[in-house]
């Protein structure tokens, strides 16, 4: 897959959940959960990744996060 067209993500997610903010002014966070089809909610730590990361999502499913 080369690029990530609208009527590809459509298939790819089930649902979005956004949470109210956190915070004032620069320390503000918001809180998304994508989950996804087939596979999902993936829970990546909130701690910056400098390797790969392997997320076992449910029995013979992983997910690999592999940051840019």
């Amino acid at each position: 897959m080369d690029t990530l067209t609208a009527p590809l993500l459509r298939e790819l997610i089930d649902r979005i959940n956004v949470y109210e903010t956190e915070g004032t002014g620069k320390n503000r966070t918001q809180r998304v959960a994508i989950h996804y089809r087939f596979v999902g909610y993936i829970d990546i730590p909130a701690a910056p990744l400098t390797s790969h990361y392997i997320s076992e999502t449910r029995q013979g499913v992983a997910v690999e996060y592999i940051p840019a």
